[in-house]
């Protein structure tokens, strides 16, 4: 069992390793959010998901590590956690003690990136509202003043040679 313990030791520091880097990312990003560099945050968003890649096989990984424990231990494996599992651990203080710490640090640094990538998701969207309200804006001054002028016997011809937006004789 010793070395099923320490294969859920390394997945989790794996597992906070790679959050870490999308961390890092997420404040990237931000950055390059704010400048509006598409390229950059093209890249960014590849580097993600290779990560992302990398968590769901770890995660895989821890998932069937904890149901190999639980089959040491005679316990049932349904919806047990890791934080379950290190109160499983009685008279085993080191390896508890350790286990908690990381648990502890991998939930920190989700956190942390869950709020990163919050902040991260309204910037983008404050930057497509903007977007589309420039775009409106510009739409809006292309698009022809139709006035309509009426010859001596009651036709009507469009004049779109002025780019004014108010008549002035009315």
């Amino acid at each position: 069992m010793a070395s099923l313990i320490e294969d859920l030791v390394y997945i989790l520091k794996e597992e906070t390793g790679c959050y870490n880097l999308l961390l890092e990312m997420a404040d990237n990003k931000k950055e390059v959010i704010i400048k509006g560099d598409l390229p950059g945050l093209q890249g960014i968003t590849k580097k993600e998901q290779e990560l992302a890649g990398l968590l769901l096989r770890l995660e895989r990984e821890r998932v069937a590590t904890i149901k190999d424990i639980c089959l040491v231990t005679n316990k049932a494996s349904e919806n047990i956690t890791v934080s379950e599992l290190i109160t499983l651990l009685e008279g085993q203080e080191k390896v508890k003690d350790r286990l908690s710490v990381l648990v502890d640090k991998l939930s920190e640094t989700v956190q942390k990136l869950q709020m990163a990538n919050e902040q991260n998701k309204q910037l983008l969207n404050q930057s497509l509202e903007f977007i589309e309200f420039t775009m409106n804006a510009i739409q809006t001054g292309k698009e022809p003043v139709s006035t309509n002028h009426y010859k001596s016997r009651g036709q009507s011809y469009n004049s779109s040679s002025s780019n004014n937006f108010f008549d002035a004789r009315q």
